[in-house]
This record gives structure tokens, C-alpha cells and sequence, in this order.
């Protein structure tokens, strides 16, 4: 699993209850276990979303590797408006 400097920075801001549950369920996903899970749609095609509590984790599959890499973390409320998928 690849964490984006974004979702790095986020989780060390985050109290530590909400960070080591983030962490469990993208250890959980990585592993293929059933997670709250979304594919998301134009213009974020190709990316999907993990729900953990009030949070989201924009994350993809490396195409080739299908190694899970997780894009932006943050709150529900502003997750879709913030981020901007890498060029």
C-alpha cells in the first residue's frame, strides 16, 4: 500500500482513535477484506472511496501491480470539492 504525502500529513493530524481506524480498514481493504467501498464516477472515474466514520480516502488500484494507493483523506463535508486527481 502507498500512502499519498497528503494522507500522511492528514493522519498525523488526526486524533488517534480516528487514525487507527483509517489505517485498520485500509489494511482491512488491502488484504480484500468487505470494506464500505464506492467506485466513483466522472470526473473522478477511476478512483474509489473508502468510508471510515465521517471520513473519506479517495484511493486506486495501480493498474498494472493492483497495488492499492490511497490519494486524499479528509472529511466527508469537503473530500469531493478538494480533491483534484494527479495529472
Amino acid at each position: 500500500m502507498k500512502l499519498s504525502d497528503q494522507v500522511v500529513a492528514a493522519l498525523k493530524r488526526l486524533h488517534p482513535d480516528a487514525r487507527r481506524q483509517i489505517r485498520r480498514a485500509l489494511t482491512d481493504l488491502e488484504a480484500g477484506k468487505r470494506q464500505d467501498t464506492r467506485a466513483l464516477r466522472h470526473p473522478l472515474l477511476g478512483f474509489s472511496r473508502l468510508r471510515v466514520g465521517k471520513y473519506r480516502v479517495i484511493y486506486r488500484r495501480h493498474p498494472e501491480s493492483h497495488a492499492l494507493i490511497a490519494e486524499f483523506l479528509e472529511e466527508r463535508s469537503i473530500v469531493y470539492k478538494a480533491f483534484l486527481p494527479p495529472s
